[in-house]
């Protein structure tokens, strides 16, 4: 596709110094070991995170998922769904938003799975096997079916369509795709987009590390493929038909908007690489602002844009001393204007070695 439109770029910094004013961190509890966790999104506009127990309190291999809401603040009951196996990873974004929830996991035997859940969250209804994927970061529902986005055992970017039953695989991805990833799939008004991304390999030094943005259609055929600028590029639809998609050229972290049409519309920078710090990171649309949310130097980074890519705030803990996660997954959620965030420590805070399970919100300054 063709792209005419000037690309409008802005720059700007974090201050360390004074960025935590709007950052609340509403809840930390301490457990024995991490369970691995994800987001889900619902038909019904609803967001929940779930988590993986791994073992009994009688030391016994355990097999349940957790479910509670996204938000912080909720005061709702944590529910309990039997599995049919036990999970070590869990891929860390799940839309369910036209199909019935679809949660993907890896078992203790390195084996990935589709996990469909019943229409009240009640019950598991079937699980399906994913051959020789290596890594999945994220799926997305179309009227007919779901994306599964991820890499290979080989370390190629793999996209797969699967029917709404899971009967019906098709892989998506090309021949000339290797070593590499897709980082995120995800539906916008009708229309499937995925972020793959090429890193450099010592196989093929021909062939040079980039991103591509590929559209689909709602049955997995292809439509358009769009060059992007740097790596590790990963994005999200927002409500006036547009696509917001983070990358990194060397360590300087960018962040663009793109039309309903893909024309680019304008570039940010957001902040340059420091210490333990989030590879991709997670954007969200929250009110009226384009949020990416991260870490940055072992702490939690948010910066919050306006539509036209002009900053509006960068919030930063630089107070609870709880480092990023490992692996580097948050699960984010908004809600009106507040950002909810949550996720288990890296490091602990408790000197007894527990791990550190928290919620913080995050509100624009008034």
């Amino acid at each position: 596709m063709k792209l005419n439109a000037k690309i409008v770029i802005f720059f700007f910094t974090a201050s360390i110094e004074s960025s935590s004013a709007g950052l609340i961190l509403n809840s930390i509890n301490h457990q024995q070991t991490t369970r691995p966790y994800a987001r889900i999104d619902l038909k019904d506009g609803k967001s929940y995170w779930i988590s993986a127990e791994q073992l009994n309190a009688n030391g016994t291999a355990a097999t349940s998922f957790l479910l509670q809401e996204m938000n912080c603040i909720s005061r709702g009951k944590t529910k309990k769904i039997k599995t049919p196996d036990t999970y070590m990873i869990l891929a860390p974004l799940s839309e369910s938003i036209r199909q019935n929830t679809l949660v993907t996991g890896v078992n203790f035997h390195g084996q990935w799975s589709v996990i469909q859940l019943s229409a009240n969250l009640s019950s598991v209804r079937q699980a399906q096997p994913l051959i020789d994927m290596g890594f999945v970061w994220a799926s997305a529902t179309s009227r007919t079916g779901y994306f599964i986005a991820g890499t290979s055992v080989d370390k190629r970017p793999t996209l797969i369509y699967l029917s709404a039953d899971l009967k019906n695989k098709k892989t998506l991805s090309q021949a000339d795709d290797h070593n590499g990833e897709v980082s995120n799939v995800f539906e916008s008004k009708g229309r499937i987009f995925a972020l793959f991304n090429r890193y450099l390999s010592n196989q093929d030094a021909s062939t040079p590390p980039g991103a591509e943005l590929r559209e689909y259609s709602a049955t997995g055929a292809p439509v358009s493929r769009t060059p992007l600028n740097g790596m590790a590029a990963t994005g999200m639809a927002l409500k006036d038909g547009g696509i917001a998609i983070s990358y990194w050229i060397g360590k300087q972290l960018f962040i663009e908007k793109r039309g309903a049409n893909l024309s680019a519309l304008w570039s940010t920078k957001l902040h340059q690489r420091s210490g333990v710090a989030s590879r991709k990171g997670y954007l969200l649309e929250t009110g009226s602002h384009i949020a990416w949310v991260g870490a940055n130097d072992d702490k939690l980074l948010i910066h919050r844009l306006a539509q036209d890519g002009k900053s509006i705030q960068t919030s930063i803990d630089t107070k609870t001393n709880i480092g990023a996660p490992i692996p580097d997954i948050y699960s984010v959620h908004s809600s009106g204007d507040d950002i909810h965030v949550r996720g288990v420590a890296r490091r602990s805070t408790d000197p007894s070695g527990q791990v550190t399970e928290f919620c913080f919100t995050e509100q624009p300054d008034s």
